[in-house]
């Protein structure tokens, strides 16, 4: 199992909404050797399961389309009107449009992580070699089959794979999920409503997150929640990029995905394509654990 939660990792302070997503970005501009200004959107795909962005350096990045969290999901929402630059984001360049990072509105976060991705993917390319541990092709949900089964794991999310992993080894397990209807019939009964969560996070043995927590603005007040001695493993999509500010709020390993080939994978995403059609062709699997 990852090693557990330094006393440094301790916070003293209630964080910020979207402190993750604007200290990524501000360790990104003092890292990339072009600054922001100089790099544009080439391509924005928002498909059914997934939004993905390439970008005029060539990497691209993806982020689960949150389509569950526009309450008028129909035609002409008006929550959907809230993307800047909609029908014109070619050419933009990326500090403008990353001035819209804490907008709340669903698809406007979803292109934003995106982008945050694709920059985390170029430097993770040309950071110094052992700045981070990388495994390649290395899915962070498999260190669920590493977790000690004598205390429950909190599953955040409707996150299938962990939850089948756990039922298969008769582990306990507890799940956190803004829509309990995404939970089958079976699962109900492990389902905790929100003004029960801190206590069965004090008895966690580890918590495995979905980065979706990241598009839905809640993973920092999550984090901060967790008792410091509780391994948290996040993993999916949508969180892939560089750890450091997850690693400093008591992340213990991270686990997203590389864009290989963007416009193959624009294209896979732009016909309703979802990871099954795009992992091990136009994208793989990286984990990076805390050092």
């Amino acid at each position: 199992m990852p090693s557990l939660k330094e006393p440094a990792d301790i916070m003293t302070k209630k964080p910020e909404p979207d402190q993750i997503l604007n200290e990524t970005v501000a360790l990104l501009q003092g890292r990339l050797p072009e600054p922001l200004s100089a790099i544009t959107l080439e391509t924005v795909v928002v498909g059914v399961f997934f939004t993905g962005v390439k970008l005029s350096n060539g990497y691209g990045g993806i982020c689960f389309t949150p389509v569950d969290l526009i309450p008028e999901a129909v035609c002409c929402t008006t929550a959907a009107s809230a993307m800047p630059y909609c029908g014109n984001m070619q050419g933009v360049s990326l500090d403008k449009i990353l001035h819209h990072i804490s907008s709340p509105a669903p698809l406007v976060r979803a292109v934003l992580i995106s982008i945050v991705n694709a920059l985390s993917a170029w430097y993770l390319e040309i950071c110094p070699k052992g700045t981070y541990h990388i495994e390649d092709n290395k899915d962070a949900f498999d260190l669920v089959d590493e977790i000690d089964p004598s205390r429950p794991v909190v599953v955040v999310g409707a996150l299938w794979p962990v939850i089948h992993r756990l039922k298969q080894r008769n582990a306990a397990y507890r799940i956190f999920e803004l829509n309990r209807n995404a939970l089958r019939e079976d699962e109900l009964p492990f389902f905790v409503p929100p003004e029960e969560q801190d206590a069965v996070l004090a008895e966690a043995g580890c918590v495995v997150m979905t980065g979706a927590t990241m598009v839905t603005g809640t993973t920092e007040d999550l984090l901060n929640r967790i008792p410091n001695e509780v391994p948290v493993i996040i993993g999916g999509p949508t969180i892939s990029m560089i750890p450091d500010i997850f690693f400093k709020m008591g992340v213990t390993a991270i686990g997203g995905d590389i864009v290989t080939d963007p416009d193959s994978l624009l294209t896979t995403i732009m016909q309703g394509g979802s990871g099954y059609h795009f992992f091990g062709k136009s994208a793989r699997k990286i984990l990076i654990r805390k050092i």
